[in-house]
């Protein structure tokens, strides 16, 4: 379906204004894919074993049973806030809408940095797990970054991934849906095949420890759920993607629904990390567990299924599965990232060039450009730039979680007639906020698990003196008047 254009009566001196508009044709089950697909990437392969080591199995799970809850209330405020905004870029209208620009400008800017830097980080990681899938492809190294080499093997996969996950952006909403849905149920067939010769060849002694350290339980308990949780909310972001590309809902797709499909990828991904610290529990006893990870394999729950069971195939498994992971991850935050940056320009908080449409495939071809730039890049910079990306993607999207609960509990109060087809309770609200400021003083308080690095810090406030940047070059325009950007950015919800 061909989007129209739009155009509105604005001021005597102006007879119209023209807002571009995405095509209209994601469903419901594209949503739950863009969502539940952009959430598990390839950490799960990296990480699980720590989970274990550091937590036990029990204190893993739990950690991630009660991380989703505990995210649940920020889902919901999500939901509330997307059902009753549905439109291209998410926290751009929501924080426009109960702030005004200033606040929705670096708010939507230091976010993007989230999903920009994502897309790096994924090339990087597909190069290195191709050569961990095919070993005999390995090259000598070009040159060394950071203590870590870089070869044609690493550079290459990476490259191509970055160009095919352009070029399906590039080609429409619907041809992106489609790969992100196929791609999920790829990596769900081959997670529940694995798993299954985990639960049916395991054995359940190996679940001992179920918490980690020695001494009363009071003490081990909490401890071991402490040392898992305060990861819980980066390996459970995704569902965020669902807001940024709301306003290419299908007709059918009712606002509720979209509420209802950010809410259930938060519950559907906390079952499946659940699922996969119970089934690596299942495989190995902790001893063996940790002369895996002492050898610093990059990949160690393939090793896992290698060693214990002697299944090579079920360890090839893990390996495409991460595969799958890694593309679903880049595409559906490539696609949110490019949503976010085409609703800025489109606002006027960013030059207009973001907000180009493409002519046919109806795609924001400008955005999609400048973060497959980022993309590629990422291959030739190697495993250097991996840590750094993830630190400092992580806290500025849990400073915009926070920014939005407030946007959400500003507008009960300065909008209560706006209809909220997904509506929740104020205590909610109020809890949500309180996880939202436990999770940033995670990232700042010095001394806490997730405290940000100089290096970190200097990326964040690069890329903010960046956006300022194109934010001024777009302001000193002066052609927008109030009522103009207002419609701009919140449509016919203004």
């Amino acid at each position: 379906m061909k989007p129209m254009s739009s155009t509105v009566k604005i001021d005597p001196g102006r007879t119209s204004i023209k807002r571009e508009q995405l095509e209209r044709v994601i469903s419901f089950q594209d949503y739950i894919a863009i969502g539940f697909g952009a959430m598990i990437g390839v950490g799960w392969v990296m990480y699980a074993g720590k989970w274990l080591e550091q937590g036990g199995v029990l204190g893993a799970a739990l950690a991630f049973v009660l991380g989703g809850l505990l995210l649940v209330p920020i889902g919901k405020c999500y939901a509330e806030l997307t059902s009753a905004l549905p439109l291209a870029g998410g926290e751009v209208a929501f924080t426009y809408k109960a702030f005004g620009p200033a606040v929705s400008f670096m708010t939507a800017w230091l976010l993007s940095l989230n999903y920009v830097a994502v897309a790096p980080f994924e090339t990087i990681a597909i190069g290195a797990l191709f050569e961990a899938i095919f070993p005999a492809l390995a090259r000598e190294a070009l040159y060394t970054l950071g203590g870590y080499p870089v070869a044609w093997s690493t550079i290459l996969p990476g490259v191509a991934a970055g160009c095919w996950v352009v070029w399906i952006n590039w080609r429409g909403a619907k041809d992106m849906a489609r790969f992100q849905t196929l791609v999920t149920a790829g990596l769900l067939i081959c997670t529940l095949l694995f798993c299954a010769a985990a639960f049916l060849k395991g054995d359940v002694g190996n679940l001992k420890p179920l918490f980690a350290g020695t001494g009363s339980l009071w003490v081990t308990v909490p401890a071991s759920i402490a040392s898992v949780i305060v990861v819980v909310p980066f390996f459970l972001s995704g569902f965020d993607c669902i807001p940024q590309a709301a306003e290419e809902a299908g007709l059918k797709v009712q606002p509720r629904k979209l509420g209802t499909a950010i809410v259930s990828v938060l519950l559907v991904g906390t079952a499946f990390y659940v699922i996969i610290i119970l089934a690596l529990g299942l495989s190995t006893d902790s001893t063996k567990l940790s002369e895996i990870l002492a050898q610093k394999a990059m990949l160690p729950m393939a090793e896992v299924f290698r060693v214990s069971f002697g299944y090579e195939w079920a360890a090839k498994l893990v390996l495409v599965a991460a595969l799958f992971g890694l593309l679903t991850t880049l595409n559906g935050l490539f696609m949110a990232a490019t949503r976010l940056l085409f609703a800025q320009g489109r606002g006027g908080l960013l030059p207009h060039w973001f907000a180009a449409v493409h002519p046919v495939h109806h795609t924001p071809m400008n955005a999609i450009l400048f973060v497959g730039s980022i993309a590629i890049i990422g291959p030739f910079i190697g495993k250097t730039g991996l840590s750094v990306i993830v630190s400092s993607g992580a806290t500025v999207f849990t400073m915009a979680l926070v920014i939005t609960v407030a946007a959400a509990l500003r507008l009960r109060r300065t909008c209560p007639e706006m209809k909220r087809p997904y509506r929740i309770g104020l205590p909610t609200m109020w809890l949500a906020l309180l996880v939202g400021v436990f999770l940033v003083l995670l990232m700042v308080v010095p001394g806490s698990p997730g405290q940000l690095g100089p290096t970190e810090f200097a990326v964040i406030v690069i890329w903010a003196s960046t956006g300022v940047l194109f934010n001024y070059l777009r302001r000193r325009h002066r052609d927008l008047s109030i009522r103009e950007q207002n419609y701009l950015i919140l449509g016919a919800y203004k």
